[in-house]
C-alpha cells in the first residue's frame, strides 16, 4: 500500500492529534483538572489543529475518491 498525499495529511494530522492529547495530558496531571483555565490552551488548539488537518486531508481522499468514480 502507498501512501498518497491526502494518506501522509491525514497521518500528519493524527500525528498532531496525538502529540497535544498527551502534552495535555501530562499537563493536567501537573496542574490538575478542576483547575478554571478554560479550554484556550496551546495544547488543545495543537489538538483542534491536528484535527482540522485530518479533516482536510479526510476530504481531500474522498474528492479523489469520487473524481476516480
Amino acid at each position: 500500500m502507498t501512501l498518497t498525499q491526502e494518506k501522509r495529511i491525514i497521518l500528519a494530522g493524527m500525528i498532531i492529534e496525538t502529540v497535544g492529547l498527551f502534552l495535555d495530558i501530562l499537563h493536567h496531571l501537573n496542574i490538575g483538572i478542576e483547575r478554571p483555565e478554560g479550554l484556550l490552551t496551546p495544547f488543545h488548539f495543537t489538538i483542534l489543529l491536528g484535527f482540522l488537518i485530518t479533516v482536510v486531508g479526510v476530504v481531500a481522499l474522498l474528492f479523489v475518491k469520487i473524481k476516480r468514480r
